[in-house]
């Protein structure tokens, strides 16, 4: 007994020790060490039209980016204990502040007129009411308004591929292949060889329909002519589709991002190079290359290999405030439903921009993007219960766990409103597991 009072006297003895140490204001701040409820953060962060969050190391953008000349940043900063008092931001790694325009519920902006081909290090702060900041490192990054036109460079680039490829020269090629791109980038290059190997005399010629601008990406949509000769026994093969490839705009310069199917490069890998596939195409015949090298033509189908798990590009429209179409992952289709949530098809969107309904039953996580480099998925983590995901918006991605117990990725590309709830289409990239796996 005289053994534990002694301990507990010496506990109370140090810590008196150390509180005697402290500053008379310090108490609540030693007591709440450690406590993350009490640090604030940004949940989101936009250059005008531009999503920071799925940058890289550099944010490049152009001068169709701007408005009015001016770049606005806008998001939102969250802190679970106290509120957002100050939001900052500067454009010289920290050597000067400016205070952002704050509003309700965290929400701040900051308009800025940059300098053409000038690189900031930009960084952005939150700090709390009581005094804890975010600290700049958590957004710290380089940020470049080029004097570039991106659709020109990637029209030129895209030539600049389609020449390399014809020549058959794989380290020009790779040249402007960018580091992030969505598929497999080692499947690629290896595809590039195989098709080198198996395929001669290769001419393309395309013809661009349009060049669309989603997010960084620019999407060029073009139609192809082909003519190759195998190598193996010597047939000449053509054929003829449409297709999509997307380019970015990097520190580099332009880079390929992703390729649709039908692919014209790296048709040897096309399961694992490709990132989607072009409807447009479905059903066309295309030119196919085996693992043994054998040239052939094929249906178009809508995965980009017959062995590969179901995946493509799919359009969700809502059509009136009670008809909606639901995306079933089992049947690769979309179903009409009479009412929100679905109860025929998996996921739904009824024209609310920042909201995709579940069926009961399917649970869901938010992932990192591209959905292409998804390889295996964790079984715990997922929401379970709530019939909807809230704050969609182009370039998130989800990992769903369906009512079957089977697995899907869905990558968001673009979601177009046109009058409110009940009108509008969301467009996503997805990719399925039918055998229960959750690995991809």
């Amino acid at each position: 007994m005289n053994a534990i009072l002694a301990s507990v006297l010496r506990f109370v003895f140090v810590l008196g020790a150390l509180c005697s140490l402290l500053p008379l204001n310090a108490g609540a701040a030693w007591w709440e060490f450690g406590r993350s409820d009490g640090e604030p953060s940004i949940s989101s962060l936009r250059f005008n039209n531009v999503d920071a969050e799925q940058r890289d190391d550099l944010l490049v953008l152009t001068r169709d980016d701007l408005v009015g000349g001016l770049v606005n940043v806008r998001g939102k900063a969250e802190v679970r204990r106290g509120d957002i008092g100050l939001v900052e931001i500067s454009l010289d790694s920290g050597k000067n502040w400016a205070s952002a325009a704050l509003g309700e519920r965290g929400l701040f902006s900051y308009e800025f007129r940059p300098q053409l081909d000038r690189e900031y290090t930009f960084q952005i702060r939150a700090i709390s009411t009581t005094g804890t900041s975010t600290g700049p490192e958590e957004h710290d990054f380089k940020l470049l308004v080029t004097s570039a036109d991106g659709g020109r460079e990637a029209r030129a680039v895209f030539q600049k591929l389609l020449d390399a490829y014809q020549r058959e020269d794989r380290a020009s090629f790779m040249q402007y292949v960018s580091d992030q791109f969505e598929g497999n980038f080692g499947a690629l290059e290896d595809g590039l060889s195989k098709d080198f190997r198996f395929l001669d005399d290769i001419r393309i010629q395309t013809q661009i329909a349009r060049i669309n601008r989603q997010e960084r990406i620019y999407e060029i949509y073009f139609t192809y002519n082909r003519q190759v000769r195998s190598a193996k026994t010597g047939a000449l093969l053509k054929d003829s589709a449409a297709s999509v490839v997307g380019l970015r705009l990097e520190s580099g310069g332009m880079k390929l991002m992703r390729l649709s199917a039908p692919l014209i490069f790296g048709v040897s890998e096309a399961e694992d190079v490709a990132t989607s596939v072009t409807g447009q195409s479905v059903g066309q015949q295309v030119l196919t290359i085996d693992a043994s090298g054998n040239v052939a033509q094929a249906s178009q189908g809508q995965t980009a290999s017959a062995s590969g798990s179901g995946s493509g590009t799919k359009v969700l429209a809502a059509r009136g405030f009670n008809s909606f179409d639901s995306f079933d992952f089992d049947t690769d289709s979309t179903v009409a439903e009479t009412g929100i949530p679905p109860v025929d098809g998996d996921i739904a969107w009824s024209g609310e921009p920042g909201m995709l309904w579940l069926r009961n039953g399917v649970a869901f996580k938010a992932i990192t993007c591209p959905i292409s480099s998804v390889q295996t998925l964790p079984t715990n983590g997922f929401s379970v219960g709530a019939q909807q995901i809230v704050g969609i918006a182009a370039g998130r991605c989800y990992a769903l766990k369906l009512f079957s117990g089977k697995y899907a990725v869905i990558e968001m590309v673009s979601i177009v409103t046109s009058g409110g709830i009940g009108t509008g289409t969301l467009t996503f990239r997805y990719k399925y597991q039918p055998n229960g796996s959750p690995n991809f």
